[in-house]
């Protein structure tokens, strides 16, 4: 009881931090915080816990979201879950992608630990990643 009300305490302080990142800072520091790529479809090495951890953790992101109303995007619950797995030493990328709609282009952002996504991916479906935010060299 006592580890969950933790947890959602965290994501709602990463919730916060990834708000302020996201709206505050121009987009281009807040890439150079996290460093960025082009798209790669090559998986990267995590355990099986890593990956049960991102999912895990991208849950509580889900539920705690509300708490900052509309301001909750999909490029802040990515951005806080990326600080969150960075703070226990898990590999992730926030993905970048654009796919066309009838009115235009929508963007949308999603998390991957180990190549599977664990945020964001029900409705990643149909966009073209476009580019990677994450450094995905040696742990964190």
């Amino acid at each position: 009881m006592m580890r969950r009300r933790l947890q959602a305490l965290e994501a709602r302080l990463a919730l916060c931090a990834a708000l302020l990142l996201v709206f505050v800072l121009p987009f281009r520091l807040l890439a150079g915080i996290m460093g960025t790529s082009a798209p790669d479809t090559s998986a990267s090495h995590a355990s099986p816990a890593d990956v049960a951890t991102g999912t895990a953790l991208g849950r509580r992101v889900e539920r705690n979201a509300g708490f900052l109303s509309a301001r909750a995007t999909c490029l802040v619950k990515a951005v806080a879950l990326w600080i969150m797995l960075r703070r226990r030493g898990i590999r992730s990328r926030v993905r970048l992608g654009v796919r066309r709609d009838a009115g235009g282009l929508a963007a949308h952002a999603w998390l991957d630990v180990a190549g599977g996504t664990v945020l964001g991916g029900a409705e990643a479906e149909g966009f073209t990643a476009i580019a990677d935010m994450g450094r995905q060299g040696a742990r964190p």
